[in-house]
């Protein structure tokens, strides 16, 4: 089945596990004339802020063409050609553009679809709105779920019925194929690819820098530990959270806590039961219980090995908080969720 918005899925064949991050990914943006500009934008800012991070990837903008101009009449030049080949690990980004039908049977278009056709195989494919469409005319949809701008819904599905087009979803994920509804919801699909292939805590700090958050439907499972709890604006708080989520093999006491935000014990436990709804202890332990589900659910690593990796001083007192935290123990959640 299809998934929308999984914050911690299941790593498969495209996804690099957090201990192995070194394959060098070429993100390519294909663009043609009359590109939406928050299709192509919103996602690019989003890769932006990764990078800026330290995550290692390339990014490109290719066309068929060396320069047009995108919804609006923002002038693009000289644009990179659409590369002869493509790496396994590369990534494929098709924005929307406005009046699609009519945009993607243009010259550079046809151009452009005959290239997807020729070189995308298993690589990841992110479209935007009607980014689909273009995907659907490459064949590239196959007989995947996917969704797309909610005023073109009806025609793809009278013009590929043997696709699923999912409605009011603001991004499914289907095999290699990720497509969101268009517009804004381009920038919660490319969270999503940046948490679930580089890292939840890459993707929380990408969400608090540019201040957008995951949006959730009533299918969508609960928030990863390290989205909880941020939607607030006060610097300090977020700066202990940071320090936190940074070190989580650290026992933080709450003088050290509040040093950090230079506030005094008792400010901070106002301050966290006011934007947090929590204390300062029970943050703490949510950030370790979250990171010790991770290496259950992503690694082979000893029960013993994670609870030191989230600084407990025994597997014991391990067990006793995350059984409390999450109702079951380690040894049941890594049976329920570890694709080992």
């Amino acid at each position: 089945m299809p998934k929308s918005i999984t914050p911690m899925p299941l790593y498969r064949n495209w996804r690099v596990q957090p201990e192995n991050m070194r394959v060098r990914v070429t993100i390519y943006f294909v663009l043609l004339s009359d590109t939406l500009p928050l299709d192509f934008a919103g996602p690019l800012q989003v890769l932006i802020e990764a990078r800026r991070l330290g995550v290692s990837f390339e990014i490109k903008y290719v066309s068929a063409s060396e320069q047009f101009s995108l919804d609006g009449g923002l002038q693009l030049h000289n644009l990179d050609p659409l590369p002869n080949r493509l790496q396994p690990e590369d990534v494929i980004v098709l924005p929307g553009c406005n009046r699609a039908f009519a945009a993607y049977s243009t010259e550079c278009a046809l151009k452009t679809i005959c290239w997807l056709k020729r070189n995308v195989t298993n690589q990841i494919v992110l479209t935007i709105c009607s980014g689909a469409l273009l995907a659907a005319k490459a064949g590239l949809l196959g007989k995947k779920s996917y969704t797309t701008h909610y005023q073109l819904i009806d025609r793809m599905r009278t013009a590929f019925p043997e696709c699923r087009v999912l409605e009011n979803r603001i991004f499914v994920e289907d095999d290699n194929l990720i497509s969101s509804a268009g517009i804004s919801s381009g920038i919660d699909m490319a969270l999503y690819y940046v948490t679930t292939r580089f890292g939840e805590h890459i993707g929380a700090q990408v969400a608090q820098e540019m201040l957008v958050y995951f949006r959730r439907t009533g299918q969508d499972p609960q928030l990863s530990s390290w989205l909880q709890f941020r939607n607030h604006m006060h610097r300090g708080i977020h700066k202990i959270q940071d320090e936190i989520c940074n070190n989580v093999e650290k026992n933080y006491s709450l003088d050290q806590l509040a040093n950090i935000a230079c506030l005094s014990q008792r400010q901070l436990s106002r301050l966290f039961t006011l934007h947090l709804g929590i204390t300062p202890r029970e943050y703490l332990q949510h950030i370790k219980v979250g990171h010790a589900k991770q290496l259950l659910q992503c690694s082979n690593h000893s029960v013993e090995r994670i609870a030191q990796s989230c600084g407990y001083s025994s597997s014991r007192q391990f067990r006793r908080v995350f059984a409390k935290e999450v109702q079951i123990s380690p040894q049941q959640y890594r049976q329920q969720h570890s694709p080992y």
